[in-house]
């Protein structure tokens, strides 16, 4: 009886030390206490509701229910990567594929809110210099790896290498230093105050140790260089064909549902849409504008739209003479038929904006509006000195005629080429001779970040163009675009008296010294309504002077099979697949 009762008090006792182990467990993979929030944005809106966000981390480790043994995801997406480095990042549908792939330090909720990821907290003191970063515990790499704040400071070490220094350097600015105070938290000091900066720690992606010490040079074209914490694994990158990506089973994040999800790289719409209607994908970026209701009606097949902060405009080459001049500038943006393209090309997916950033930013307002006018448009080319020629192109007797080349991407939106086409029509239309140079993603990103000398070699000096932010705050628009700080070129060389940044995205090299001191003002402005005004300003001054054609902002289609389920959208224009699941 006596052996009985020891036996049974021994079980009780080690059922509750089971049970304090495994509430330690559970604690260390909970999100901790939600990051303070920061300048909450308007939300966009449009036809999707969203799901909720992958960064709640208190996933079941079971499949869903009702669940099938399907585990493959097959995508078909109409861009090649032309990096696998994720602090080098050009555009967020590339960015998509390595995000299955590598964590970030923060996360951003569908209302673009900062919330946990690699990181649980995050302190701001109170004069808006030192930045405090909690890091989540117990991670682990695709290597085995543990996640630390040494981890992180590798990270930042290769992000702002003088040598080298990556893209998203210029996303993080006035860090004066940054130090491991022990193994889980890392400190940020600014030297002066950045309103977004907060944001920006949600665009830091975390690679390991050993892909930064051992592989470095290798990350942006070995996919066995890519060390990550993220949910999958790259195995295959076959330029031009597909990336294949594997489950990681020590992924801190909680149960995936997919063994395998495979990106092809399909740039045709038809091709896209047919693959899918041949059951030979289950999920397509960017299906046919002009074939979005019959796939809403097919059997077996659904439709999502969710909103983005996608801008599409023209950017203007300032190297080129004629389009130093503010009046041909204005001619080119009331030439163009907005309303029409929006409507016979993108089918009234697409939303007109008036102002220099995107609708659902930090401090929007419709500042202004360039209508369809080619009178108008004439007659300020009338008056900046260009006459029309015997064969109809508009001459100049200092610029010449007005014969440019305008550069354009294949693949990346529906109606790309299409759109191009159209506003070479337009120019036509007054006088204007455009001759169109196509090319992939990776061809394309090369050339308009390509030095002045190369630009004004091949004669480009008109680019088609798509900007979409992850953060929306305007900084992150117009500083890239417009900002003398950001003129694109190699480091180390200087153009017009500016020195260039290979990190920089002016590619028109536009420089307005009235809007860049509004926005050195802007950027260390605590208070919103002071901050409202500044914004105000900046885009009076950018509108008027009209470095861009500007058109309209995209919203983002994705056609699935119907039974494919937990797609996560966010504004970002990105979606997450690693909760999804075939039902």
């Amino acid at each position: 009886m006596v052996s009985f009762r020891r036996t049974l008090g021994l079980i009780i006792v080690l059922i509750i030390i089971a049970g304090i182990v495994s509430y330690i467990t559970i604690l260390q993979r909970m999100p901790g206490q939600e990051v303070g929030r920061v300048a909450s944005p308007t939300q966009l809106t449009g036809m999707v509701t969203y799901t909720t966000p992958y960064i709640t981390y208190t996933s079941p480790r079971a499949p869903p229910t009702p669940y099938t043994s399907k585990e493959e995801l097959r995508v078909a997406i109409g861009t090649d990567l032309d990096t696998l480095d994720p602090h080098d990042q050009t555009t967020n549908l590339v960015e998509n594929v390595i995000m299955h792939v590598c964590d970030r330090l923060f996360d951003r909720d569908v209302n673009g809110n900062l919330v946990p990821m690699l990181a649980t907290g995050l302190d701001i003191s109170s004069d808006g210099l030192v930045y405090t970063i909690y890091l989540r515990k117990n991670v682990r790499f695709h290597n085995g790896e543990i996640l630390t704040a040494d981890t992180v400071k590798l990270n930042f070490d290769r992000i702002f290498n003088a040598s080298a220094k990556k893209r998203l350097s210029a996303y993080l600015p006035n860090i004066q230093s940054y130090r491991v105070v022990n193994e889980s938290v890392f400190e940020i000091r600014l030297s002066r105050p950045f309103a977004p900066f907060a944001l920006s720690l949600s665009l830091v992606y975390i690679i390991a140790r050993e892909a930064i010490e051992r592989y470095s040079d290798q990350v942006p074209r070995d996919p066995g260089a890519l060390i990550c914490t993220g949910p999958f694994i790259i195995v295959e990158w076959i330029k031009g064909t597909r990336v294949v990506l594997e489950r990681f089973n020590g992924y801190w994040g909680g149960f995936i549902p997919l063994k395998r999800i495979i990106f092809y790289i399909i740039p045709e719409e038809s091709t896209r849409e047919a693959m899918l209607l041949a059951g030979d994908v289950d999920l397509v970026f960017w299906p046919s504008l002009a074939s979005l209701q019959r796939l809403n009606q097919t059997q077996g097949v659904k439709v999502i739209q969710y909103p983005t902060y996608r801008y599409v405009m023209l950017h203007f080459n300032l190297d080129y003479p004629a389009f130093q001049d503010k009046r041909v500038r204005q001619a080119l943006n009331y030439a163009i038929d907005k309303e029409a393209i929006v409507s016979k090309i993108f089918y009234n997916t697409a939303t007109l904006v008036k102002s220099p950033w995107q609708i659902g930013m930090f401090g929007y307002k419709d500042i202004g509006y360039y209508k369809y006018d080619p009178e108008k448009a004439r007659q300020l080319l009338s008056e900046a000195g260009f006459t029309l020629g015997p064969d109809g192109v508009l001459t100049h007797t200092v610029y010449g005629k007005l014969s440019i080349k305008m550069v354009h991407m294949k693949g990346r939106f529906p109606g790309d080429v299409e759109l191009a086409q159209a506003i070479q029509g337009y120019l036509r239309n007054i006088g204007i001779s455009v001759e169109l140079v196509t090319g992939d993603w990776p061809w394309y990103i090369n050339t308009i970040y390509s030095s002045p000398s190369d630009k004004a070699k091949n004669g480009y000096y008109l680019f088609q163009r798509s900007w979409g932010p992850s953060v929306p705050d305007p900084y992150y628009t117009v500083f890239f675009l417009y900002s003398c700080k950001m003129w694109v070129g190699p480091d180390g060389m200087a153009h017009e008296g500016v020195n260039l940044t290979s990190a920089g995205r002016n590619i028109g090299y536009y420089c307005n010294r009235e809007f860049e001191n509004l926005l050195d003002q802007y950027i260390v402005e605590p208070s919103p309504s002071k901050r409202q005004g500044l914004a105000d300003a900046m885009a009076r001054i950018l509108w008027d002077d009209a470095p861009a054609v500007f058109l309209f902002q995209l919203n983002i289609f994705v056609a699935a099979k119907s039974n494919l389920e937990d797609l996560v959208f966010v504004p970002g224009e990105q979606i997450y697949l690693a909760k999804a699941y075939f039902r």
